[in-house]
């Protein structure tokens, strides 16, 4: 970590404060760090009961549909279509909320969605 001697107003040193340079690239890594999709509690309970294993492509799909739609200005809950599964994503939070299979979609009805995407 790279820390510089400031001085404030009055001429007085103080040693260990981050320079500017230092705090972009945290926010850069932080915005990094943010910017990976998430899978929540009740997703994660579905991904073992129907034995659904989320791969690493499948993942990066799933966060370039997240990206699409933050670009539309979508912001909730989005239906995201992928093979034979279907996601609920939150935009906001960059959070899997549930998946379902395509096959026990029959019937069901989904509200509060912003938007469909098909990937």
């Amino acid at each position: 970590m790279m820390v510089s001697n400031i001085r404030n107003i009055n001429g007085v040193k103080h040693e260990g404060f981050v320079s500017t340079t230092q705090r972009q690239v945290t926010e850069s890594f932080a915005s990094i760090l943010s910017s990976s999709i998430k899978i929540s509690k009740h997703a994660s309970e579905r991904l073992k009961i129907q034995n659904i294993n989320l791969d690493e492509t499948t993942l990066k799909k799933l966060e370039e549909a997240v990206k699409k739609a933050e670009q539309k200005g979508l912001k909730n809950d989005v239906l995201v279509l992928e093979g034979n599964r279907a996601y609920i994503v939150n935009i906001k939070n960059r959070v899997i909320v549930t998946i379902k299979d395509v096959s026990s979609l029959k019937d069901n009805l989904f509200t509060n969605i912003d938007g469909v995407l098909m990937i």
